[in-house]
């Protein structure tokens, strides 16, 4: 993983409003996120998580989800307990990726509909 989920998150932050800039859809910006974050995605369950996760953070602001994210996102936090979040990220970036995860689960149920 980057050095820090706050590093991370801030990389993907970046990334997403330079893509929406370009004039891309969200649904194209977060093809474009998920390509760009691919590596990240298949060689870390923590840093695919915190990828989904911030995705979407920042879709859900702007109104939209689209349906493979929140699934993903979903089956990623119903297994959360074979995620080695602790190891890779160590207990305080633990507390903030949890809290992230309930307040997306939060988050959700507001935009089910969403897609």
């Amino acid at each position: 993983m980057l050095s820090s989920y706050e590093e991370l998150s801030q990389y993907i932050i970046e990334d997403f409003e330079e893509f929406l800039n370009e004039g891309l859809s969200i649904s194209q910006v977060t093809e474009k996120l998920l390509e760009e974050y691919y590596r990240g995605i298949v060689n870390s369950k923590v840093e695919k998580l915190v990828i989904y996760l911030k995705i979407a953070f920042l879709s859900i602001e702007r109104n939209y989800l689209r349906e493979d994210i929140k699934t993903e996102l979903m089956s990623m936090i119903n297994e959360l307990e074979s995620i080695p979040i602790k190891d890779e990220v160590g207990s305080e970036n633990t507390k903030k990726i949890i809290l992230d995860i309930e307040k997306f689960i939060n988050k959700s149920e507001d935009v089910n509909e969403i897609s």
